[in-house]
């Protein structure tokens, strides 16, 4: 089975937790929660989650500074901060200091959901640059194949999706399924295994 996009929820108020969970499990994500700002920061860093949904005002630890320890840990996981009406200018704060978006409570839920769609998007199209930014390391060739290799939509799995997975993410399951499928075509397969060895490449010359 192919592994859903992982997305914490972060709030100290559970029913708010248990709503989310619903909404975005029935989207067709993995969604775990936590309703202590300290269990959420523990949480992060064991299950490394593509999406962190964070309530910005909590006891104990305010949510900025559970995002800085999100940006300290992994830049690259998306997090929108979920916050009232009397808190806008902490949320424009969290924004310059990483976060992906914020939403206002009560939720727009049409809003919220195409949000979620585009941070899990925008996480992909982060990995994208990083590897695209590595040309200094590639060939004329390597680097004409990397432009080659149209972007990704934020509903489907293309061949960069399951290059980050492999790679960065790794979730070999993802890219043994996505290998299996009679709809994939041969070329991408192919194409695959030649992304495979170029990102390999830049791996061990960076280690260098």
């Amino acid at each position: 089975m192919v592994k859903d996009p992982t997305i914490l929820v972060i709030d100290d108020d559970e029913e708010i937790c248990g709503f989310l969970k619903d909404l975005l499990t029935a989207e067709g994500y993995t969604v775990i929660t936590a309703s202590d700002p300290e269990e959420g920061s523990k949480k992060v860093e064991e299950l490394r989650p593509d999406l962190v949904l964070l309530d910005l005002k909590m006891p104990k630890m305010d949510g900025v500074e559970v995002l800085r320890q999100i940006k300290k840990l992994d830049e690259t996981i998306a997090v929108i901060i979920m916050t009232g009406y009397g808190t806008m200018e902490s949320a424009t704060a969290a924004m310059r200091l990483g976060a992906f978006d914020y939403i206002t409570k009560p939720f727009d839920l049409a809003h919220l959901k195409a949000l979620v769609k585009e941070a899990l998007a925008h996480r992909i199209g982060g990995f994208l640059e990083a590897l695209k930014s590595a040309r200094e390391l590639l060939s004329e060739d390597e680097t004409a194949f990397l432009d080659s290799i149209p972007e990704c939509r934020p509903e489907g799995a293309c061949l960069w999706e399951v290059a980050v997975r492999a790679f960065l993410l790794g979730d070999a399951q993802f890219v043994t399924v996505w290998m299996e499928r009679a709809s994939i075509p041969e070329e991408d397969k192919k194409n695959l295994e030649r992304l495979s060895q170029i990102v390999i490449g830049i791996i061990r010359k960076r280690r260098r």
